[in-house]
């Protein structure tokens, strides 16, 4: 438990500290993060960053809340998706940061994902919030791809 402390603490502090305000900041951190949380349940991480982001300036809401939906995205995959490989895919084209966290794992069915979860709805709700884009596409069988996209400027 206090392991678990320790790690949320570091996330609130990362999320505030204005030295992390860029995109390239961000992307690096989530990077860092996602090889992390996956190792417990084995599931390789695999990146896909370009080299060169813009060093754009990101609030520290925007921040936070990739990182909260990006986490949410990470945890489905850990807990639910008996996936052997994770992709976090970066791309930005035409002040658009589209991030992009795909698995290989089992899937669902959108129609029978349990209702009482709200993980899924938050990340749209989160991302609509911000100006930008949550999508979450999954297939029995066939692996669960949740993509986020946000203008920057």
């Amino acid at each position: 438990k206090s392991l678990e402390l320790v790690k949320a603490l570091d996330e609130i502090v990362w999320a505030v500290n204005p030295k992390n305000d860029s995109l390239p900041n961000l992307v690096n951190y989530l990077c860092l993060f996602a090889q992390d949380y996956l190792r417990p349940a084995s599931i390789q991480c695999r990146l896909d960053v370009p080299p060169g982001l813009p060093n754009l300036p990101l609030n520290a809401e925007q921040r936070h809340t990739l990182f909260l939906v990006t986490k949410e995205a990470l945890a489905n995959a850990a807990k639910h998706s008996a996936a052997s490989e994770l992709w976090v895919r970066v791309a930005f084209k035409d002040s658009l940061l589209t991030l992009t966290v795909e698995d290989n794992g089992r899937g669902f069915h959108p129609a029978t994902a349990r209702g009482d979860r709200n993980g899924l709805k938050n990340i749209e709700a989160r991302m609509r919030h911000l100006g930008g884009r949550g999508t979450v596409q999954s297939i029995v069988d066939g692996g669960t791809r949740v993509e986020l996209e946000l203008p920057l400027r």
